[in-house]
């Protein structure tokens, strides 16, 4: 997939993220941020802001949340829809907020714990539990336990591959 339709992808998710945001309140603003995971020399993850991506690459989705009213806000449900033509790379999500973690393999019709299994029925009739691997998740969800106060910010991230 060229990079033009990499960009529009991204574009997509950008607007995905800021319709389902605006309804929760008008004091919470959000923003998106998109990072390209590149290593330096040594080893180190460095962080390269884009709106860009080329097959192949990993890239950080950075949801920031901010209460930016008067009064503390709660409930705050974050969805990170996995791009189409991209994969999710387990264990990638991350938050300093207590919370719980679900995903989706379905685009968001269900939602489950981690690990997602399913009972396969083997060709010798048997049943067979199977573990959903991450790459097949098509989108994360948090559920905040912690509220928002006023003038606070909080972060969710995790990350794909191109």
């Amino acid at each position: 997939m060229g990079v033009i339709k990499k960009r529009l992808l991204l574009l997509c998710l950008l607007s995905y993220f800021c319709v389902v945001t605006s309804a929760i309140a008008e004091p919470l603003k959000s923003t998106l941020e998109a990072y390209i995971v590149k290593k330096d020399s040594h080893g180190k993850e460095i962080f390269e802001k884009t709106q860009n991506a080329s097959p192949g690459e990993i890239v950080e989705y950075r949801l920031i949340y901010e209460n930016t009213g008067t009064t503390v806000l709660s409930g705050l449900v974050v969805n990170g829809p996995i791009p189409d033509h991209t994969k999710f790379i387990g264990n990638s999500a991350k938050t300093d907020i207590s919370h719980d973690f679900v995903v989706s393999i379905d685009h968001g019709k269900t939602w489950e714990k981690e690990p997602v299994k399913r009972v396969k029925k083997m060709s010798n009739g048997k049943q067979k539990t199977v573990v959903i691997p991450p790459e097949q998740y098509t989108n994360v969800k948090w559920l905040s336990n912690d509220p928002i106060k006023p003038k606070s910010i909080q972060q969710y991230i995790y990350r794909v591959k191109n």
